[in-house]
This record gives C-alpha cells, sequence and structure tokens, in this order.
C-alpha cells in the first residue's frame, strides 16, 4: 500500500487480524472542517499481500534491467 508506512508513523492507520484476515484500519476527516470521521477497514489476506510484493519484485527486476539498457545507449551516444 502506498504510503502506509508515512502513514503509520503519523498514526493515521493501524493494523488487526479476525481469524485468517488482516484489517488495516484508516483515520478519515472531513477536509472542509478537519473533524474525524469514522474509521474506514480494508480487510486482505496475506497470500494477497505477498503476491503483490513478488508482482512489484518482478517490476523493480524489468525496470532495472530497462534503465542498464538506456544507460548503455546513453554512453553509447555520447561516444560519437
Amino acid at each position: 500500500m502506498k504510503g502506509y508506512k508515512a502513514s503509520k508513523t503519523a498514526s493515521k492507520v493501524s493494523v488487526a487480524k479476525t481469524g485468517d484476515k488482516y484489517l488495516l484500519i484508516k483515520k478519515n476527516y472531513d477536509p472542509d472542517t478537519g473533524s474525524e470521521l469514522d474509521d474506514s477497514t480494508t480487510e486482505y489476506f496475506i497470500e494477497s499481500v505477498t503476491g503483490r510484493i513478488t508482482a512489484i519484485n518482478a517490476q523493480i527486476t524489468a525496470l532495472t534491467a530497462e534503465k542498464a539498457d538506456f544507460e548503455q545507449l546513453k554512453t553509447d551516444f555520447e561516444a560519437l
């Protein structure tokens, strides 16, 4: 979840577990007044989080390889 570490540090999210489900509880605020609203809860399964981590790692590997290709191309262009 993008921004989770910062939200956790600011105490804007918390986690809980019920059975085999993991819960992410997020504090909500009225954007106009800043007053606190009801919390929102999202259910997660650890397998889906693990799958997302695996997918992100694959993207990082692919992007790292693509970056290396572009760096080599730039080096070759600059050598002309």
